[in-house]
Formats: structure tokens, sequence, C-alpha cells
């Protein structure tokens, strides 16, 4: 058991990783052009996750349950601005596309949130040539983006970006399979000729269009389904959202929803980016203790939880000046930066002191003597350890780093209980979420020393390099989660592993 727990220290640096769906601040694009004898039909759609719907739906001073009339007299203006958005060109010639018709759906998303999609029918009149097409609604923001590209009878495709294949089902239904990387297509070219020139008397056949999305029945917008979420995640229909969707809520209904948002908190710490790597990394290459466990991961909670409230709040209120997902892109850089710092001056500290000790030691060996500032006794054992001891401010500096990146989850939450005026239930929800994430990564800390003090004695020796070498290695770990995190964040990085 012991022999393996060098490598079991590694397993532990390396479990933040994992991958996340598409998330709540995404907006979803969704593109099919049709090439016809009469011209090309254009469909188009956009699915908004809960935070971008949360945000349109203040800037239309509406909510989901204001007049339906109210509701897509709106949704068909937006469409109307959404469609000027696309831009597209026939034979190098500026083209607007011509509105036909629009249809907007409302869903239930996590924590009670609504989640919207407006689908909007288009035409172009052209005869044949070759065309360009470039969205460019939401083009910063993460999310699905597919264009589909076919032909219908009497038309001829003659070259296409794209093929005609139809992923999600006009943004309906994702594909089950995580392994598929989501498409992030703004742009597509195609060519295509018809038989007869186009005849401007007779008006375009749009409702040829296939469109099933349309009908009574469509179904919900699935942004984010509970298959695709990773555990932890506050999804549609889980128990929470449910519960936050009742009229009533009795004191007993909201101890079980103070409950499940804990065991929420406490799951999605295992999930990337809430300082797991870093709080081992940093601990096991110093003389920590279990007191320097809990304190890192309290502070990394602590500053993860102001960055969420103080994210709700621009969302409130300063929705028209900041988009939220660009808030946390800026904080994301800061805190991998931040972490690249600190994780620097600490591999910079512990090689000055790891010189200096080496010096020492070779004067000592030199002289037949023995050093007292390296050796301390304990229980009438003597033995050496690593130079550098736990610095507080080092463990500050590193745990709001690791914390400044706000939880989506738990911004739903806070979110979703303020937006059906329990404002009291969201900031209770949000703690205990809070309360959960801290439990783990404290868990995380102490197991990380634990697993650390079952080296045994004579590896423990600074003389034996086992420590020295963590000492040194662990701060460069906290060094490339820092450089990771700021290119995810700076949008260098795109993997679907990332380290947490």
């Amino acid at each position: 058991m012991k022999r393996l727990s060098i490598p079991f220290l590694l397993l532990i640096l390396a479990s933040g990783l994992a991958g996340h769906p598409m998330g709540n601040f995404s907006v979803n694009h969704y593109a099919s052009l049709t090439v016809t004898p009469r011209g090309l039909d254009v469909h188009y759609a956009l699915d908004l996750a809960e935070i971008p719907t949360f945000d349109l739906l203040r800037q239309w001073n509406l909510d989901r349950s204001s007049p339906r009339q109210q509701l897509e007299s709106k949704a068909t203006e937006q469409a109307r601005q959404w469609l000027k958005a696309l831009a597209f060109s026939v034979d190098g010639r500026p083209i607007q596309a011509r509105f036909v018709s629009d249809q907007l759906t409302i869903g239930d998303g996590a924590g009670n949130l609504p989640i919207l999609r407006i689908a909007i029918l288009a035409h172009i009149p052209a005869a044949a040539g070759k065309l360009i097409y470039e969205d460019h609604n939401y083009p910063d923001r993460t999310g699905w983006k597919e264009i589909v590209i076919d032909s219908s009878r009497g038309a001829k495709l003659l070259k296409a970006s794209q093929t005609n294949k139809d992923l999600s089902h006009a943004l309906t239904q994702y594909p089950p399979d995580p392994t598929i990387a989501p498409p992030q297509d703004l742009r597509g070219e195609l060519e295509w000729r018809t038989p007869q020139p186009l005849s401007p008397i007779r008006p375009p056949v749009v409702a040829q269009i296939p469109q099933p999305h349309l009908t009574p029945a469509a179904p919900a917008p699935a942004t984010l389904t509970a298959q695709a979420a990773p555990p932890g995640s506050v999804v549609r229909g889980d128990f929470i959202s449910q519960l936050l969707h009742r009229r009533e809520i009795t004191p007993w209904m909201m101890l079980l929803a103070i409950g499940a948002a804990f065991l929420l908190g406490a799951a999605h710490a295992l999930t990337p980016g809430h300082g797991k790597s870093i709080v081992a990394a940093y601990l096991v290459g110093s003389r920590g203790t279990f007191k320097h466990a809990m304190f890192l991961g309290a502070m990394v909670t602590f500053t993860h939880t102001i960055s969420v409230f103080a994210l709700g709040i621009a969302t409130l209120f300063l929705f028209r000046y900041f988009v939220p997902e660009r808030i946390t892109q800026v904080l994301g850089v800061i805190s991998g930066l931040s972490i690249v710092v600190v994780g620097a001056w600490m591999l910079f500290k512990r090689l000055r002191d790891a010189h200096g000790y080496s010096h020492e030691l070779k004067h000592v060996h030199s002289h037949g003597g023995h050093s007292h500032t390296h050796v301390h006794s304990h229980g009438g054992h003597g033995h050496t350890h690593v130079p550098e001891a736990i610095s507080w401010n080092g463990l500050i500096a590193l745990g709001v780093s690791g914390g400044l990146v706000p939880c989506e989850s738990a911004l739903v939450l806070l979110l979703g209980a303020i937006a059906l005026g329990r404002v009291g239930l969201g900031l209770l929800l949000l703690l205990s979420f809070s309360l959960g994430l801290a439990l783990v990564l404290m868990v995380i800390g102490m197991f990380v020393l634990y697993a650390k003090n079952l080296i045994p004695e004579r590896k423990r020796n600074a003389q034996s390099g086992v420590l020295q070498w963590l000492a040194i290695a662990s701060p460069a770990v906290v060094m490339l989660v820092g450089l990771v995190m700021t290119g995810v964040s700076l949008g260098w990085i795109q993997p679907k592993w990332m380290i947490g």
C-alpha cells in the first residue's frame, strides 16, 4: 500500500479532468439552406439557454407568465432583428433575406428558469450562383452552431461547404453521444444551378420547406438535458427545478431543497474548474496540515460564492451593458494568470530553498559536523524536512485565484429563486450549495495529506529527494493548470477535457 502512495498522489492531481456540456450560458445556432427552382429557402433557429433567455425576457420587459400575444409580438420583432444580422451574398452581391414567418417556443429549463427558441423562415429570390452565408448573431457565445445545406427537386447543388446531415433536428434533439463535438459553423458557401431562370411573376413557394418543429406539438428547446449534464449540475426536471415550480413551498420542502442543493454542490465540486488540482498540488509539495487544507478549501469556496453573487447582481441589473458569459471569460483569464503567477513564485522559492539546502548540506558534510538549521527532533527521532513551510498569504492568493470563476449551476439556483420572488430561498440554496462544494474540497485536501503521510519515514527525509521532487513538481502543476485555464478562457484551447 505504501509503495502506491506516489502514483496515488499523482492520480489525485489528475482527478480534475472531466468535460462540460454546452452549459447554461449557451446560445445555439441552426441554419438550413435549401436551394430550389424559386431561390434559396432559409430555415434559421436560435435556442437560448437559461441565462441568455433570462436576459432576453428582461430586455422585453416580460416574463414567461406574460400574455402569449405579447410574447409572440416581441419574438417576431426579435426574429426580424436576428434575420438582419444574417449576411447573404450571391455572386458577390449582398442580398437581404425576406422574412416569411417565425415561431416562439418556451420550455422549462434548469432551476425553473425558462429556455427559449425562435425559429424563422425566410427566402432569398436568386436563380442560381455562388452564395456565401454568415451568421453575426451572438458570434462569441458558446453553443451548438450548425449549418445544413440541401437541395430540392428542380435545383442542382454543385458545391457546398456543409452537408445535408441534420445532427440536432433543428435544435430540438441534440445527439446523446458525448464524443460528438458540437459544430462551430457560422459561415457557409454553396453553388447551385436551376434548369430554368427565375420568373419574377410567381411568388416563392416557401410552404414546401419541411417544418415539423413549427407544428403546435413542437418539442421544447433541448439546450441542456439531464442525460448530457455532468454530476452535480442543475438541469431541467431535477428535484430542485420541480420544487421551485410549485406555487407554495412548505418548510419541509425548503429543508429538502437546501439538502438537495448541498448534495449538488458536493457533486459539482468533482467537475472541472473548482480548484481540486490546485488544492492537491499545493498541499502535496509543502508542509501542509489538515488546518491548511480546510482553510484553502474554504477560501476557494468563499471566493466562488462571492463571484456567483456578484454575477447574479450584474445579470439582474446590468444585463444591458454586460454579457454574463463575457464576465466569466474575463474572470477566467484573471484567475488563470493569477494561478500562473502564484505557481511561478512557489517554484522560484522552492528552487531557491532547495539550492540553499544543498549548499548547507555539502558544507556540513565537508566539516564532518551536523546542521541544526534543517534537523529537528520529534520524540527522540531526528529527521530532515523540506525547507519551505506553508504561507498563509500564498494560501489566500491561491484560494482566491482558484475560486474566482463563478459556477453556472449556483447562478441558475440563485436566479431561478429570484425570478419567482423568493430571494431569501435563493440565497439559502446558494449557501447550501457552497457548503457542499467546500466540504468536498476540504476532504480532497485532507486525503492528499493523508496519502502523502503514507510515504515511509526514510523516504520523507529530504536527503532521499522524494519530497524535494514533489516540492518542485507541485508548483509546476499549479502553473500548468493556470496556463490551461487562461488558454480556455481566451478561446485558444477548446478541449473536451479540462483541468479542474
